[in-house]
């Protein structure tokens, strides 16, 4: 019988961002129909945006806010550090992001924050740079697995182009099905490590150790994962960092399990090994 669970372990390998971490603005050159190389593998399948910044003139529209604090803007997907918000086109007066409003960068959304410089039931103008998104399977395909993207040729993405890639990392390795049998791993060892006295306990302490165990497991798997990047995509020196950091992780936690098991551990049993006696003369 498990102590522990896979909430419990997807709880602390949460903190860990051990299932999946996002990555923004990978930038690629879309040669041809080849493939380029993402520096990371295993994608959550659906998670990319492929985008490209199309334009050399700052789009410019005037909102209101009559009716809301907030507005939505003619495009989504705004290229941060380009947005200009001012009381007139004059730029008579500019106002200040995160002291005056906030900008929603992907659904182009701009909100007026009460008490900043923007007075309530105004028009402001807005001058913003945003983003082309691509479409897949009809301007590039995308590898999964492999983490490689490539344009088409009959899409709108130009040969040679540089294009921005967001991205989810999805670490498969680490699904339920795995993640149980760090469980039953983990279990098994501290089985043949506890005094059989405690094989159906409810003690806190063995749930809490069987936890760590298990994340020192998983732990190992995300440092292979990380080696095993694929050679010649300029991470490798990110790869084997990280390798690292997850196998010294790995080792905190199996530490902090056997440290909370040593109260449970079986007795030796035997007989003791024989000492020197000095004789007494």
């Amino acid at each position: 019988m498990s102590f522990t669970n896979i909430d419990l372990v997807k709880k602390h390998i949460g903190e860990h961002e051990l299932g999946s971490v996002s990555k923004k603005n990978a930038a690629c050159q879309l040669t041809g129909e080849t493939y380029f190389q993402l520096p990371h593998i295993m994608l959550q399948t659906g998670s990319e945006k492929v985008k490209a910044k199309e334009q050399n003139i700052p789009i410019q529209e005037t909102m209101s806010f009559a009716s809301s604090d907030s507005m939505l803007l003619s495009h989504q997907e705004l290229i941060p550090d380009t947005v200009v918000v001012a009381n007139d086109s004059s730029l008579g007066e500019i106002y200040a992001e995160n002291i005056d409003y906030t900008i929603d960068y992907d659904n182009g959304k701009l909100t007026r924050i009460p008490g900043g410089s923007i007075p309530s039931r105004v028009s402001v103008v807005i001058w913003y740079f945003y983003y082309r998104v691509y479409v897949k399977e009809i301007d590039y395909q995308i590898d999964y697995a492999k983490g490689q993207i490539r344009r088409k040729s009959s899409g709108e993405i130009e040969d040679g182009q540089w294009v921005l890639v967001d991205y989810t990392v999805e670490y498969s390795l680490l699904n339920d099905e795995v993640i149980e049998n760090a469980i039953k791993e983990a279990n098994d060892q501290i089985m043949q490590y506890i005094d059989d006295a405690y094989s159906n306990s409810t003690d806190q302490a063995l749930v809490t150790a069987e936890t760590y165990l298990a994340v020192s497991i998983l732990g190992n798997i995300k440092a292979m994962e990380a080696i095993n990047q694929p050679v010649g995509t300029g991470s490798s020196g990110q790869a084997h960092s990280i390798s690292l950091a997850w196998a010294k992780m790995s080792g905190v936690y199996q530490g902090q399990a056997y440290e909370i098991l040593k109260r449970f551990r079986k007795d030796p049993g035997g007989f003791c090994s024989p000492h020197a006696v000095r004789s007494i003369r």
